[in-house]
């Protein structure tokens, strides 16, 4: 009897068995569709979230496409306009965009573009499926200058001066006695003239310069002096080197560290030297235009104050009433458009000091007068833009004359600790006309770009990055800086 108890005891045990298998295999293929449901939403999330990147950059697009056509849009002009309602978005590849920007001074503009999934309502609304990114973008004017000196036809640098920077004339090129340039020469046509004890050097003892020193030339190199890098004298490229030897494109006294090559003669000390060699002379440049469009400028100021501020709208008393601004602690931008300018209607820069950056753009001749040094917030631009171009046959020289920018004496600009590029206040003077500075000590960092140039006791100029970029010149927007940044 205990048997056969026992036995019947043991009746079911498979059942048993097979029904907490079924039980494990359904609870593991419950966790096995979960798993593969999270992974597919996390597959579908990821391809969203990289899509987003796109479709962020579609409203810069858009953003840059009207603002090329016109610096007055509105984000309100694409429709998208971020203002933190659903109710303007537009479609892009994968969602919806919205695009606002802001304008800041230099010319600058700061765009920023909001790429969402599925929708700007369902992100704004606080969704907790809805993805966002966020992408900013700063636009700038592309870089126009990059020379410390640079004259459309000749350019002297008269005794003295020293150059940080590389220089360029489109024709002759002189240097004065004991006048040092640390950077290269870049010379079109009619050649170089190096005074007695003029140097052209790689670096410079108290400086950050370090730089080619070569000298190129589409004419006679006459060196009176040393230059550290290459020298390079070309003929024209449509002809054959006449044969040695000629003085017409050749190397003459002095010193090349370098190597020196002419199309002519060379009777200066060189360590290589190759006489009757055909180059490509440097090939002519124009100044970088410029468009003065109001649109450009948040802190414009006009002279006259009525009418559309631009070339278009002038005044007999534009100049006058610039004039009577106090120059202490100047900023912002000022137009000033003056009914048929002449050396007489100058616009007078005695005294002047900066409360920051300063941006004048006139057509009227600019006379910086014996200013001093012209102090101001570290890190301050000023930018003088003289469209004045005086009558033919008239002279601007370091005496004067009919210039369109002048300085006489001590015309210095602040520039802080000299190993320092981002301190002190940097300088870009351009004109297409004449531009002249009288006596020693005219000192600043910066650029100088005229139509032609005359620096009688020197000018000592050290160029600086900040002045590459400057409003109004070469046209279209550049991108500088790209970041995303937490929605």
């Amino acid at each position: 009897m205990i048997v056969r108890r026992l036995r019947r005891e043991e009746e079911g045990y498979a059942l048993i068995t097979a029904v907490l298998l079924l039980a494990i295999m359904s609870l593991l293929m419950i966790v096995s569709l979960s798993a593969g449901n999270a992974v597919g939403n996390l597959t579908g999330r990821g391809v969203h979230w990289t899509s987003l990147l796109t479709v962020a950059e579609s409203g810069i697009n858009d953003a840059v496409a009207r603002l090329s056509v016109d610096r007055n849009a509105t984000p309100s002009s694409t429709g998208c306009a971020y203002t933190g309602s659903a109710t303007t978005a537009c479609n892009g590849p994968g969602g919806e965009y919205q695009v606002t920007w802001q304008k800041l001074t230099r010319g600058r503009i700061v765009i920023t573009s909001y790429g969402v999934w599925p929708s700007a309502s369902s992100w704004l609304g606080g969704s907790p499926t809805a993805l966002a990114r966020k992408v900013q973008v700063t636009m700038a004017p592309p870089k126009s200058f990059k020379y410390a000196l640079f004259s459309e036809t000749t350019l002297e640098l008269k005794n003295d001066a020293v150059v940080i920077g590389d220089v360029f004339s489109n024709e002759k090129m002189t240097m004065g006695n004991n006048t040092i340039l640390c950077g290269s020469i870049v010379n079109a046509t009619l050649g170089v003239d190096m005074g007695v004890n003029s140097q052209v050097v790689k670096s410079l003892a108290g400086s950050t310069c370090d730089a080619d020193g070569d000298v190129l030339s589409g004419g006679t190199i006459s060196n009176g002096g040393v230059i550290e890098g290459n020298a390079t004298a070309s003929g024209p490229t449509e002809q054959a080197c006449p044969p040695t030897p000629n003085t017409n494109y050749a190397i003459l006294g002095g010193t090349v560290d370098g190597v020196a090559t002419a199309c002519g003669t060379i009777t200066s000390t060189a360590s290589a030297a190759h006489t009757n060699t055909k180059t490509s002379p440097p090939v002519t440049e124009s100044l970088p235009g410029f468009t003065f469009d109001a649109a450009n400028y948040v802190d414009l100021t006009c002279f006259p104050s009525g009418g559309t501020c631009g070339p278009s709208t002038t005044s007999a008393t534009a100049v006058s009433g610039f004039n009577a601004v106090s120059r202490s602690g100047m900023t912002g931008t000022y137009g000033v458009w003056q009914t048929q300018p002449t050396k007489n209607t100058r616009i007078d820069l005695d005294g002047l000091s900066l409360g920051g950056d300063l941006t004048i753009v006139t057509n009227a001749p600019v006379d910086f007068g014996n200013t001093a040094t012209i102090t101001g917030a570290s890190g301050s631009l000023i930018v003088i833009i003289s469209l004045y171009v005086p009558p033919t046959g008239t002279t601007c020289a370091a005496n004067g004359g009919d210039c369109s920018i002048y300085g006489k004496n001590s015309v210095v600009v602040d520039d802080g600790d000299p190993a320092d590029p981002d301190d002190g206040v940097a300088m870009l003077l351009y004109t297409p006309g004449k531009m002249a500075f009288k006596n020693q000590a005219n000192a600043a960092e910066g650029a100088l770009y005229a139509g032609s140039m005359d620096m009688k006791n020197g000018f000592d100029i050290v160029y600086n990055e900040r002045v590459e970029s400057v409003i109004g010149f070469g046209g279209t927007l550049e991108r500088k800086l790209w970041q995303e940044l937490r929605p």
